[in-house]
């Protein structure tokens, strides 16, 4: 992320005068952008409250859960929402001003067999054989105690404002290369499966917390139609209303630190509000 950076602001500076604006407007157009990224997470301290248990787990380790390349799967219309995705629609409300909605299909498994740290109490009717006070001990994690991701979706369904500012183009004006700055917030929706006691929960699709995020991509383009992203997202997930068993008062909350770098496709959609100024 910070090479990334350092590269766009270098080549800032060095924008000259054949990094010129296109004669193009796409101002009052829309955009559409398709892709899959991969999501790394930091550790996070992730409480569990029910009837006869109230604990907290601290420095959990998790990752996401890539889809390994099928064309039946990633060629698919009816498959492609499978792995781990982003979608957006934007419009521009200037050459270099948009603003954009879409959905970040993220993936979060908790790391199984791992140790980490425990504070709180379980009681004998949830458990026998794990029962008692825990103050901050080391406790290994492992699936026949309990086990929980949002496989189905951590779903980050983000509302985001972005700046375009163009740092080359061709002689011929055929190819563009631009920095995207932006920022997003939404609620997220989690579809959490888990098991906890050698039982399997499936659950629905739920609103579970709220998003803010940071975006810095760069984006090739062939004139003002088609273009090729890479983009590097930091973000923070607050999850409070988790359903990781199926009836209450049983729940988790945690918090998420993420970074999502995806590669997208995208295009201009020869759509304009107030008539198209390129006629």
């Amino acid at each position: 992320m910070k090479k990334l950076l350092c590269l766009i602001l270098v080549l800032l500076g060095a924008n000259n005068a054949q990094a010129q604006d296109s004669t193009y407007q796409r101002t009052h157009s829309f955009f559409i952008t398709w892709g899959y990224n991969r999501t790394q997470y930091e550790n996070t301290d992730i409480h569990f409250q029910g009837q006869d248990f109230d604990f907290t787990m601290k420095d959990v380790s998790a990752q996401d859960l890539p889809t390994a390349y099928e064309a039946r799967t990633y060629l698919n219309p009816l498959r492609f929402t499978i792995p781990q995705f982003d979608f957006r629609v934007g419009f521009f409300l200037s050459e270099k001003l948009s603003v954009s909605a879409g959905w970040d299909h993220m993936k979060y498994r908790i790391t199984r067999y791992q140790r980490v740290t425990m504070d709180g109490t379980v009681s004998e009717t949830f458990s026998p054989t794990y029962a008692g006070i825990y103050q901050n001990e080391d406790f290994d994690l492992i699936p026949s105690f309990l086990s929980m991701e949002h496989t189905n979706g951590l779903n980050y369904v983000r509302l985001g404002v972005e700046w375009h500012e163009q740092i080359w183009q061709d002689k011929a004006e055929r190819f563009h290369l631009d920095a995207v700055l932006g920022l997003s917030i939404g609620p997220v929706f989690t579809w959490t499966d888990s098991f906890v006691l050698d039982r399997r929960y499936k659950n629905w699709l739920h609103l579970a917390g709220w998003g803010v995020s940071g975006q810095l991509a760069l984006r090739f383009r062939y004139k003002d139609t088609f273009y090729v992203q890479y983009q590097h997202q930091n973000g923070y997930i607050d999850l409070s209303d988790i359903i990781f068993m199926d009836e209450l008062p049983n729940r988790a909350e945690h918090n998420v630190k993420f970074n999502e770098r995806s590669i997208c496709i995208g295009a201009q959609i020869p759509i304009f509000i107030g008539g198209n100024p390129n006629k």
